[in-house]
């Protein structure tokens, strides 16, 4: 006899990415909406919340408690709560924005493995043993699986038992596919990833979510599934973090800098953004305004890594910030004269969003899912505009007035908040019923 699905079906939440994160210091921006979503569903979903992940034992299903405790853990780690007066990379950040330079940083990388291991495993000591219960046996009739991750050789091992579990519908959060409509800027690795995850999405999905029109129409045509799967486009919401307002910080405010938010890789154009400033070096001299550079080097990204920790003349202007907390990268943000953002290709743009969310006016690529993402606001320049963006930087840098009108072009801008963007992604998912099996 076949088990009917209650009324409010199960979620199945995969929670491989924030598994992976946790070998991380800090978060990227993917990685706060990885944990917005599993922190919202397990505090407000009324159906039954299990949290999934692959294990030597297969793919398995973990209990609402013990989800919790991972998140528990995972926002003490990520110091998401934390004072940004503590933060160790935010004083590093302060000193040279004050002159100092303390030199570089002792390589970590003979123990990066193991200390990322380590962190993993405190995951594990923090939500107690278990092998949890097989996802394909122990999922409700009628659940809902859903993965924000994207994270294609992640899912090419979470998702097979879903072939044998037809009742399932299958929700992904699919945020872009610039991998594969610009294979330049990743690793082959990189690209073998994002294939795989299309193919995932390809042959399971249900229901997608988006985040702009724009990423909308290229997801679906390089999808090309006909009929294609029901969508949902909604901006992303801003993380809690980015509400909170703290007061003005006078140290940070006395230096004229400006700050760049996000991996470090090709298709963020850091390059363009060394060009500029050794031409506003070459035109100011020490009056040069500092660059902060807020982000880790991506798999692609080590080599312009290198560019930027080894700039020579710039070095006391370009500042390369890793490992920086989430309370203290909205401070470094919330002082900027301006975020730039030089992208190439872009989804949605979470910085700009936080940005703009604090005030912080924005220099960016004239790209649809920016000016979507930002709704007009900032300043738009072509990605290859070396002139254009040095021109606008050095302005910004110098005339209060202009940075007055720009601030008043952003006053105004409300940011999509997660209660709303929760309440309508709920709606989304409760609105595809029950899965008609054949």
């Amino acid at each position: 006899m076949r088990q009917a699905a209650p009324a409010t079906p199960a979620i199945i939440y995969d929670a491989t990415r924030l598994f992976i994160g946790a070998a991380s210091r800090t978060p990227r921006g993917i990685d706060r909406v990885d944990f917005d979503y599993a922190s919202h569903l397990l505090e407000t979903w009324p159906g039954e919340v299990f949290a999934l992940l692959p294990t030597p034992w297969g793919v398995r299903l973990f209990d609402r408690a013990r989800s919790a405790r991972a998140l528990s853990f995972l926002q003490a780690h990520w110091r998401e709560r934390g004072d940004a007066d503590h933060d160790p990379a935010l004083r590093l950040v302060r000193s040279r924005l004050s002159g100092e330079d303390p030199g570089p940083a002792p390589s970590r990388r003979a123990q990066g493995g193991l200390r990322a291991a380590w962190r993993q495993f405190g995951m594990i000591r923090a939500t107690g043993p278990s092998v949890g219960r097989s996802a394909r046996r122990a999922a409700p009739h009628g659940s809902i699986y859903l993965n924000v991750g994207q994270i294609g050789f992640a899912a090419a091992m979470t998702t097979p038992w879903l072939r044998r579990r037809p009742d399932m519908q299958a929700i992904f959060l699919v945020h872009d596919v610039i991998p594969i409509e610009h294979p330049e800027f990743v690793t082959a690795a990189g690209l073998r990833s994002a294939r795989l995850m299309l193919e995932v999405v390809r042959e399971h999905a249900t229901g997608l979510i988006l985040s702009t029109e724009a990423a909308h129409g290229s997801v679906l045509r390089t999808l090309g599934r006909v009929p294609p799967p029901a969508t949902l486009t909604v901006p992303l919401p801003i993380a809690p973090v980015f509400l909170s307002r703290e007061p003005a910080d006078p140290g940070l405010l006395a230096q004229r800098y400006f700050i760049y938010c996000g991996a470090i890789d090709p298709r963020k154009n850091h390059l363009l953004l060394l060009e500029v400033w050794r031409r506003l070096q070459a035109r100011l001299g020490v009056a040069t305004p500092k660059l902060v550079i807020a982000g880790s080097a991506a798999a692609a990204g080590g080599a312009i890594m290198q560019q930027l920790q080894d700039c020579g003349a710039l070095r006391p202007y370009v500042i390369v910030a890793s490992g920086l907390s989430s309370p203290a990268l909205r401070r470094l943000l919330a002082h900027a004269r301006a975020l730039v953002f030089p992208s190439l290709a872009e989804g949605f743009g979470l910085p700009v969003i936080e940005a703009l969310t604090l005030d912080t006016p924005v220099i960016l690529s004239d790209l649809p899912a920016l000016r979507e993402a930002a709704g007009g606001r900032g300043i738009y320049l072509r990605p290859d505009d070396v002139d254009g963006w040095a021109a606008t930087i050095e302005t910004l840098a110098q005339d209060d007035t202009a940075l007055a009108g720009l601030r008043e072009d952003i006053d105004g801008f409300r940011p999509m908040t997660a209660p709303a963007y929760f309440e309508t992604v709920r709606d989304f998912l409760l609105s595809l019923g029950p899965r008609r099996v054949a």
